[in-house]
């Protein structure tokens, strides 16, 4: 997420990888950037969504493990309040496209 025009700095950014078997995760990798000193893997949030179909418990379960990993800086693009809070909502809607890409939609 980058809400500037004028340069690229992220103020959060998370990357997901999901393998979908009849509409149940078998494996998730997911990436967290900007919300702490160098990128973060987030073992928690794969945990939760494997074995899943991406039901709402599994995503509030991995943006919950998503945020609660964040150790962000505060400064004038986002507070720390806000990158964690956007940490979690961002990994629900990739999740989302993540799964939606893996059934060829």
């Amino acid at each position: 997420m980058i809400p500037r025009t004028e340069m690229d700095i992220a103020v959060v950014g998370v990357g997901i990888s999901l393998t979908m078997d009849n509409g149940t995760c078998t494996a998730a990798r997911v990436g967290l950037g900007a919300v702490a000193p160098t990128v973060l893997l987030v073992e928690d949030a794969a945990r939760a969504l494997i074995g899943s179909t991406l039901d709402e418990a599994a995503l509030d379960a991995a943006a919950a493990a998503c945020s609660a990993a964040c150790n962000p800086i505060d400064d004038k693009r986002g507070t720390i309040a806000y990158r964690t809070k956007v940490a979690g909502v961002l990994l629900k809607r990739s999740a989302m496209i993540a799964a939606d890409r893996a059934k060829g939609v």
